[in-house]
């Protein structure tokens, strides 16, 4: 009944509830620090815009997100017409695999990056081929230049890099960019772009005017504080967003998803306090981390990858004490939390990986 190219899938697997992980360990209290959201939270113009505005349950959305992409062509600079919209970037990235992957084609990725991009090119039946980042945790873009040959369609490229957090530069992307052949598509994901302070990060919507291929993913989700109303956008040259929202299905965001990040691009200095806040707490983890000599990779986005034996063991030892954290195959990702929050879970975290530097690996 079911594709073969789905056997070695898994399903996304949000772990046990809040409520669960009170009741397992008897705890009053948890610091969800697993999966990057906007510890402080949304605009409070948010909720004020919702409830007073008309809801209109019975009709469907609109179609074309028009608020939001007029607001957004005024603030990026680019047209209204260069924007598809998505319930999430979780859509997004599978309007594109859908749109341009099938059997036999093959698409190239960082690893480890994002897991999605995988997923949906194995969904499509077009083969991945993973190249490991550096040792620095970065994506190693003469690698991934090397593995694209005839069947190559897409390449991926995580700038901010999720579960590293490392960025690529301007010249390395641009110089990157300009040797991708044409008929290979570069989407460039910024998920996590307005909590960049690099002085060389690269300006990608300035790419899109002579590079045809490249599309540039962001979000609503995390700077912005709007993960549970799952919006997101891409950005690129008409040809590309129109053959792409061949494939997008009608009203797939909602008109509350709208509202919401109608009113939080209306308050940039809401979201810019969220980001400072972010920096500033950022800044005391990697010197804490730094004294105590605990290794991590310098992080450009809301989360820091920290290096570890035995990952699981101690995000496990760490969820006893009421914060979650997400373990990943050599290391762990914390969110960066509110300052008293980290001040409290760094501690913990110390103690943790002492122990798994002295236990036998699980």
């Amino acid at each position: 009944m079911f594709k073969p190219n789905l056997t070695d899938l898994r399903a996304y697997d949000p772990g046990p509830s809040i409520e669960d992980i009170k009741k397992a360990y008897g705890l009053n209290r948890i610091v969800k620090l697993d999966s990057n959201e906007n510890v402080y939270g949304a605009s409070p113009r948010v909720a004020e815009a919702i409830a007073k505005a008309v809801l209109l349950p019975a009709l469907y959305p609109d179609c074309r997100d028009t608020e939001v992409r007029s607001e957004l062509s005024k603030l990026l600079g680019v047209k209204p017409e260069q924007f598809l919209f998505g319930c999430g970037l979780d859509e997004i990235i599978a309007l594109i695999s859908r749109a341009l992957l099938a059997p036999g084609d093959s698409m190239v990725m960082a690893w480890p990056t994002f897991y999605e991009y995988y997923c949906h090119a194995q969904i499509e039946g077009a083969s991945t081929k993973k190249i490991p980042c550096d040792k620095d945790g970065r994506h190693d873009l003469k690698a991934m230049f090397a593995a694209i040959d005839s069947s190559t369609k897409v390449v991926w490229i995580c700038n901010p890099n999720n579960p590293t957090g490392t960025y690529i530069n301007e010249k390395e992307l641009s110089d990157f960019v300009r040797q991708v052949p044409e008929n290979v598509a570069v989407i460039i994901d910024e998920d996590y772009i307005d909590f960049v302070t690099a002085a060389d990060f690269p300006n990608s919507l300035r790419l899109l005017e002579n590079h045809p291929n490249v599309l540039v993913l962001r979000t609503f989700s995390k700077s912005y504080g709007l993960a549970s109303f799952r919006i997101g956008y891409a950005v690129g040259q008409r040809r590309l967003i129109d053959e792409i929202d061949k494939v997008r299905p009608p009203f797939n965001t909602t008109r509350l998803s709208q509202i919401a990040a109608y009113a939080a691009l209306k308050d940039q200095e809401f979201m810019k306090e969220c980001t400072r806040k972010n920096r500033e707490v950022l800044a005391m983890t990697t010197a804490y981390l730094d004294e105590k000599k605990i290794p991590y990779y310098p992080s450009q986005t809301n989360f820091i990858f920290v290096k570890a034996r035995d990952p699981k063991g101690v995000a496990e030892k760490c969820r006893k004490q009421g914060f979650l954290i997400n373990p990943f195959q050599d290391g762990i990702r914390i969110t960066i939390g509110k300052k008293e929050d980290m001040q409290d879970l760094l501690k913990i975290l110390e103690q943790a990986l002492t122990e798994a530097s002295v236990e036998p690996t699980a």
